[in-house]
C-alpha cells in the first residue's frame, strides 16, 4: 500500500471538522428517518489539487440530551444532529473545518420538531452543560478558539481560547450561575484585542477589550478571586452576592485585577499594569 494512502486511512478515522456563523432555520428538512428512526452519514475521500492530495473527512453523528431550564427542571428533550467536514492539505499548515449542529425538540418518543441550526468555522464540538461548544483547532501559534452556543436556543454566547469559568451564587437552576469567558476570535476576528465576557448561560451582560500591546499567543491564565481563594473553573459564591475579582495573569509579576461587585463589572476599580488598558464593548 503506497505511503500516501496509509496516512489517508488513518486520518480519515479522526473526527471531523466545522465552521462558521450561527443561525437559526425553520425551514430545514428533518434527517433521513424510516422505522427504525433518523439516520446520517458519514464519508471520506482524497481530492487531488494542483499536484497535491487533499484529505477530507465528513462525519455525521446523533446525541440526545435532557436540557435544563430557568428554574432546575428539565424543559426540553433534544436530539442532536452533529455533521463536520474536515480538509488536511500537507502543503497548507491547519486543518479546514465547517461545523453544523441542528437541534430538534422531541415531541414524544418518535416525533421531532426543528428548534434552531448553528453554524460554526469549526473542527468538532460537544455539549459542555447548559452549552454546545464549537472547537476550531488552533494552528502553528494560534490557539483554539472555542465558540459557546445556549443549547436551548442556539444563540451565539461565548468566544474564548480556553474553558469558561463558572461562578455559582445563590439560589437553584441555572440562572443562579454566572460565567467569565476571555479570548481572541481567531477564526473570525483575527488582529483584534481579546475580549472579557461576563454574563448568564442566556445573555452576556457585560463585554470588555483588553489592550495589553501582546501578540495573539500570549494568553493570560484567568481566575476568579474570593475569600482568599483563586478559582481557574469553578468559583462558589453561593453564601454571598456575586462580589469577587477577575484575575487576568499574563506572568508572576504581570495581572491585571477587574473587580465584580453585585454582579457588574466595575472597570473604574480595575488595577492595570503600565502600558494596560481596558475599553467597554456593549
Amino acid at each position: 500500500m503506497r505511503p500516501m494512502f496509509r496516512h489517508f486511512f488513518v486520518f480519515s478515522l479522526a473526527a471531523a471538522a466545522s465552521l462558521a456563523s450561527c443561525s437559526k432555520s425553520t425551514k430545514q428538512e428533518a434527517p433521513a428517518r424510516d422505522s427504525l428512526g433518523f439516520h446520517t452519514t458519514s464519508s471520506a475521500y482524497v481530492r487531488e489539487d494542483k499536484g497535491s492530495w487533499t484529505y477530507v473527512t465528513e462525519n455525521g453523528s446523533f446525541h440526545y440530551k435532557e436540557v435544563l431550564g430557568d428554574k432546575g427542571t428539565y424543559e426540553a428533550a433534544l436530539l442532536l444532529e452533529e455533521k463536520y467536514h474536515n480538509e488536511n492539505t500537507p502543503v497548507i499548515e491547519g486543518m479546514r473545518g465547517d461545523a453544523t449542529v441542528t437541534a430538534w425538540t422531541m415531541t414524544n418518543p418518535r416525533d421531532r420538531e426543528l428548534r434552531w441550526t448553528a453554524r460554526e468555522k469549526a473542527n468538532e464540538g460537544e455539549v459542555r452543560d447548559l452549552f454546545f461548544r464549537f472547537t476550531a483547532w488552533g494552528c502553528c501559534d494560534s490557539p483554539n478558539t472555542y465558540t459557546y452556543d445556549n443549547l436551548l436556543s442556539g444563540k451565539k454566547m461565548y468566544v474564548t481560547n480556553s474553558d469558561l469559568l463558572e461562578v455559582r451564587g445563590k439560589g437553584e437552576g441555572p440562572l443562579s450561575a454566572r460565567f467569565v469567558g476571555f479570548g481572541y476570535d481567531v477564526v473570525n476576528n483575527h488582529g483584534h484585542d481579546p475580549v472579557l465576557q461576563y454574563g448568564t448561560y442566556k445573555d452576556i451582560s457585560q463585554k470588555i477589550s483588553i489592550h495589553s500591546g501582546k501578540d495573539y499567543y500570549e494568553l493570560p491564565d484567568m481566575l476568579g478571586d474570593a475569600n482568599g481563594k483563586s478559582e481557574k473553573y469553578h468559583l462558589d459564591l453561593t453564601n454571598s452576592p456575586f462580589t469577587f475579582v477577575i484575575v487576568m495573569r499574563y506572568s508572576a509579576k504581570v495581572e491585571i485585577r477587574i473587580p465584580v461587585e453585585d454582579d457588574e463589572i466595575r472597570l473604574e476599580k480595575a488595577v492595570l499594569p503600565a502600558g494596560y488598558s481596558l475599553r467597554p464593548e456593549n
